[in-house]
């Protein structure tokens, strides 16, 4: 019987996985009942994400194990479900960039009738393209884990936006 070890890129997808539940759970601390429970089962599944890539092999062909898979495609859901969070609805591609290094996407700039909040997203959505430059990047893990800190800012600032232009 072999007993499974997982990958480096692996461990720093399991890395991303469990901070960004951190980044959830922190804005808890300031959020609305609502948010704050979408937060919460966001932070939980990535938890179930972490977990699963240091303990189950990879079953799909992108290195990901099944379980991973499927709680991160929950915890999408539930970010799309509770956009005033701060995650965007394909968030999980910072996860599994650890693994595919496919390139990091921005999501389109939102439709605003006031000038200023369309500028100011556009800023946003600017910024968001060079930090994604960086992160693919970045030399080490803890580099990468860092301007994440950064990258979900910005998407916190670019969800307030999207509130102030809602009413």
């Amino acid at each position: 019987m072999t007993t499974f070890e997982p990958t480096e890129p692996a461990r720093a997808a399991a890395a991303r996985a469990a901070m960004l539940a951190d980044i959830a759970r922190r804005r808890t601390l300031v959020a609305s009942a609502w948010e704050g429970r979408a937060l919460l089962v966001i932070a939980d599944l990535l938890d179930t994400v972490a977990l699963s890539f240091y303990e189950e092999e990879p079953t799909r062909p992108d290195s990901i194990p099944d379980s991973a898979w499927l709680a991160l495609a929950d915890a999408e859901t539930a970010a799309a479900d509770a956009p005033r969070t701060g995650f965007p609805e394909q968030f999980g591609q910072y996860v599994t960039h650890a693994l595919d290094r496919r390139p990091l996407t921005v999501p389109a700039c939102l439709d605003f009738t006031a000038c200023t909040l369309a500028d100011d997203d556009a800023q946003l959505a600017a910024a968001l393209e060079t930090l994604h430059g960086h992160l693919a990047a970045a030399a080490t893990e803890a580099v990468a884990q860092a301007l994440l800190e950064a990258v979900f800012t910005l998407h916190d600032k670019r969800a307030h936006l999207a509130q102030l232009a809602r009413g």
